[in-house]
């Protein structure tokens, strides 16, 4: 059983966007660390950088958020997969069934002919859901990128606000997070392209 074109692009499709979540999972891990090692940094500054404080904290929750999205897109792609495979079966036995149809004209083959059409439409349609939920959620991880470049920044301006013996960590901790937020708009950019040559969903 060969899948047809569109068939096969679904599952391109899911190949780019699981790729797409290996490495933005290893960015949100790594922005976990950071923002721990800013805050352990941030207290050794007696008080005299709360600022930062306060950013290293938004830093932790923001790898929370992206790691709780990147949860909700394995699921889904995961139920992408199984109903693109279902898809895949259904059109199979819609061809043979339709072929049955054409060759002996019994009015039983045409019923059950209705009942898979019935069936394979209803699952293109479920499918057709679960890619917009995808869309929208890659839509929510571009929107958390955006994000994390503006909380870099202004890690950056607290981080002049420390003593000579914190700014320099502080600084590099701040432009650590700033490379990782632009690192997930470009994964996140590069998934989309990828996607898109795939065909569109």
């Amino acid at each position: 059983m060969t899948p047809t074109a569109d068939e096969s692009h679904g599952f391109g499709r899911v190949v780019a966007l699981n790729e797409a979540c290996k490495q933005l999972l290893a960015r949100s891990f790594q922005v976990n660390l950071l923002a721990l090692d800013a805050m352990v940094q941030s207290k050794r500054g007696g008080g005299r950088v709360r600022g930062f404080d306060e950013v290293s904290s938004q830093m932790r929750m923001w790898s929370r958020d992206l790691h709780a999205k990147l949860e909700q897109l394995g699921e889904l792609s995961a139920e992408v997969v199984q109903r693109t495979s279902l898809l895949t079966k259904e059109a199979h036995v819609l061809r043979l069934i339709g072929e049955a149809v054409r060759s002996s004209g019994h009015p039983g083959a045409q019923r059950a002919l209705d009942e898979c059409r019935d069936a394979r439409d209803a699952s293109s349609h479920a499918l057709a859901i679960d890619w917009r939920k995808i869309m929208e959620l890659l839509s929510d991880l571009d929107q958390l990128g955006m994000m994390a470049c503006v909380l870099s920044r202004s890690a950056m301006i607290e981080a002049c606000g420390a003593g000579p013996e914190l700014r320099t960590q502080l600084d590099h901790v701040s432009r650590e997070f700033y490379a990782n937020a632009l690192s997930v708009v470009d994964i996140l950019a590069e998934a989309l392209k990828a996607m898109q040559q795939q065909g569109n969903p």
